[in-house]
């Protein structure tokens, strides 16, 4: 029993020391999948976070213009108030200037105040044209700030439709753009599940690298020579892109095939295509090159 025991004793501490570097590896490895889901729960809040800035930048501008046009128009219903005054204010003179020269008729009946009363009547009647020519002077400038404070609120009313048509458009590419990824999302789901996971066509780790970013792009030439093809994209380094990216082309979702990048100028990059298939159809300008963050 004594040696049995020992014996006992030595395999327990063999499967110890076994176990150990198991459960180091296992737990290294649960830190690492929670530290990627981490990164790709913020970068998802990161997108979310601008659109709903975007957004909000959309509305509060849509907001402004709205305030300046009740602005305008409360501003125009005044002007129109006020020249109405002062239309009044002139059949009121007009009325009075009538009961002048009829009180200045009755005056010059009179013999004894004939004189007095001419004199009162013309500095009267000095004062009632000048008053009225001030009125229709007022009413005439009234009357240009209400056409200019109505082409003030039309430009408001166009820039506003602007706007909105902007939202629009913003809004149908952020669309089309979700349409467009998840087609290729399908698409290369179909792939995998028919032909299995996309080959790099040779390529060495050494001869492509993943992106360190998303990116979409299109194809602008594409130039086939001894049956090698080669395709220029319309992004550049300004837009991130470096020399060994490997990136996806595709046409509407439909795979077509791997592009390493082998020359980048500012705005325009140079790659070599491969895995293109005649029955899934050849690469051509007007198609779409898709980078993903870390998908090589």
């Amino acid at each position: 029993m004594h040696i049995l025991t020992k014996i006992f004793v030595v395999l327990v501490s063999l499967l110890a020391v076994f176990m150990v570097p198991l459960v180091v590896v296992s737990t290294m490895n649960q830190e690492h999948w929670r530290q990627d889901a981490l990164d790709a729960k913020m970068q998802v809040q990161a997108i979310r976070s601008q659109q709903t800035s975007e957004r909000q930048a959309v509305l509060t501008r849509e907001a402004q213009l709205t305030e300046q046009l009740t602005e305008y128009s409360q501003r125009q219903q005044a002007n129109v108030a006020e020249l109405e005054a002062c239309r009044t204010r002139a059949a009121e003179t007009e009325a009075r200037l009538i009961t002048a020269e009829s009180e200045r008729e009755s005056q010059i009946r009179g013999q004894r105040s004939l004189t007095q009363s001419l004199k009162s009547a013309e500095q009267l009647t000095a004062k009632l044209v000048s008053d009225l020519e001030m009125l229709r002077t007022r009413a005439l400038t009234a009357e240009r700030r209400r056409v200019e404070l109505d082409e003030r609120v039309a430009e408001l009313d166009s820039q506003l439709q602007v706007a909105d048509a902007v939202q629009r458009a913003l809004r149908e590419e952020n669309a089309q753009y979700k349409r467009d990824q998840r087609a290729m999302e399908l698409s290369l789901q179909e792939y995998t599940s028919r032909y299995g996971k996309i080959a790099t066509g040779g390529l060495s780790e050494d001869e492509g690298i993943a992106p360190d970013r998303n990116l979409e792009a299109v194809v602008l030439d594409v130039t086939r020579d001894g049956g090698r093809t080669m395709i220029e994209i319309d992004a550049g380094s300004r837009d991130g892109v470096q020399k060994g990216w490997l990136l996806t082309v595709g046409n509407g979702g439909i795979f077509i095939g791997r592009l390493r990048i082998i020359d980048v100028d500012l705005n325009r990059a140079t790659g070599i295509l491969s895995l293109e298939s005649q029955s899934r159809g050849l690469a051509k300008p007007g198609h779409k090159a898709y980078a993903l963050a870390g998908q090589g």
